[in-house]
């Protein structure tokens, strides 16, 4: 039996939205496939699994303003091993206000900046206290992406690297089209919901990267929710 292992960063700060939902998924997927599965919970002080072990998927979900700013400063001191991740096409998911980190800076409504990991050449902008809420939808790869956003900030500049072309609501902003990061097996959006339970095809297709003789243990309701919810939204 084949082991995936799961790495959770920050979970007692990145749990927003539900999001926890997409390790949780994960598991339930694999499980039923016949994998044996760890999942690591990676708290803030600690060094992440990654660094220095196989880990199969990296998890980082949505956290609050205050708490995003200690987590940039966490992260930075395993730039070089994220970087390396990508470049090497380990899969990393990182949800909501994670897809922030990867750009250059992050500017609060008094015009004060952080800097960020600094892959990509965009950047973030917190506006005030009234949050922007839609659910959305994205195309990747011939697949529709279902989900919610609910933001304080909104992302400028240049993207490269989109993972998403948005066909219902803002992309990185109101005025783009164009959303999150899709780069090797990187995959950063400010997409929540959580992402994975309400696209089962998307997980499964992210499961293939891992292991390409996965065999998907998709469950029909699972697939009729799915299609509702698309149709839903689209008409």
């Amino acid at each position: 039996m084949a082991k995936i292992v799961i790495e959770v960063l920050y979970p007692e700060y990145n749990n927003l939205y539900g999001d926890r939902g997409n390790a949780e998924y994960l598991k339930k997927k694999l499980t039923l496939a016949g994998y044996d599965v760890e999942i690591i919970e990676t708290a803030l002080f600690d060094e992440p699994a990654f660094v220095n072990n196989k880990v199969d998927f990296l998890l980082i979900s949505p956290c609050q303003e205050k708490h995003q700013l200690v987590e940039i400063e966490q992260l930075k001191n395993y730039k070089d091993a994220i970087k390396k991740r990508i470049d090497n096409g380990g899969i990393i998911l990182a949800t909501g206000n994670a897809f922030e980190l990867f750009g250059e800076y992050i500017e609060n409504d008094k015009g004060e900046k952080t800097e960020c990991l600094g892959f990509y050449p965009y950047y973030a902008k917190q506006f005030s206290k009234l949050r922007y809420n839609d659910c959305s939808v994205g195309e990747f790869d011939g697949m529709q992406i279902v989900g919610f956003k609910n933001l304080l900030s909104h992302s400028y500049g240049e993207n490269p690297k989109p993972f998403l072309s948005m066909k219902k609501v803002a992309g990185m902003n109101p005025d783009c089209k164009i959303e999150g990061v899709h780069d090797n097996n990187l995959f950063a959006t400010y997409h929540t919901g959580p992402i994975l339970p309400l696209n089962p095809q998307f997980t499964d297709y992210l499961i293939k990267l891992a292991d390409e003789n996965y065999v998907s243990v998709t469950l029909e309701f699972e697939k009729q929710a799915y299609e509702s919810r698309v149709n839903e939204l689209l008409k």
